[in-house]
């Protein structure tokens, strides 16, 4: 059956936004599932017990994610098809292994972000955390996606600020066009 969407629909832009995406190996699961009864279709023990936490939660569910990621590890070797290892090999092991971890300080960076459509607000809370990020995976596009969006809304009430933030933008990943464009189009509209 062929996909009738792309991938990139769901944020999905390459292998290590997919494989970026997991959390645990199966160690980890093995470890962290313990002794637990297994659910299955006539013990349905998650759909008997998921409206409790649902309704009468004892914790936050971002409390829970983050939690559950300092809990849980994977190793790119767990993922990796097993063989002799190649340079190429080492490369890609280091980017996933860059991609979880940035990607968990991004989800930790932003458990106390109060949302504000006043892009300078926002960008006080975020701006440094998101870069911090990027510098640690250029890759992570859910970090450079948002701060690119209120780069271009600041280019509206504050051109210089904005203009320095598309410069950092570029730098953190410079094989993405999208702020080297929006530097350009910044410099033809600003006076």
């Amino acid at each position: 059956m062929a996909m009738r969407r792309s991938l990139a629909e769901f944020g999905i832009a390459d292998d290590v936004a997919l494989l970026g995406g997991f959390i645990a190996g199966p160690r980890a699961l093995a470890r962290f599932a313990g002794n637990a009864p297994l659910n299955t279709d006539d013990h349905p023990i998650v759909a008997y017990c998921a409206p409790r936490i649902t309704y009468v939660p004892d914790s936050l569910a971002r409390d829970r994610l983050i939690d559950l990621l300092r809990e849980v590890q994977i190793s790119p070797d767990e993922l990796l098809a097993a063989r002799d290892h190649t340079p190429e090999d080492t490369v890609w092991a280091s980017r996933l292994a860059a991609y979880w971890t940035a990607r968990n300080r991004f989800i930790e960076a932003g458990r106390d972000v109060q949302p504000t459509s006043d892009v300078r607000r926002m960008l006080a809370q975020v701006r440094e955390p998101l870069l911090s990020v990027l510098h640690i995976s250029p890759e992570f596009r859910p970090a450079y996606d948002p701060l690119l969006r209120m780069a271009t809304a600041l280019g509206r009430i504050d051109v210089a600020a904005a203009r320095a933030l598309l410069t950092e933008l570029r730098q953190a990943q410079p094989s993405r066009p999208e702020a080297a464009q929006a530097l350009r189009d910044l410099s033809d509209t600003s006076p």
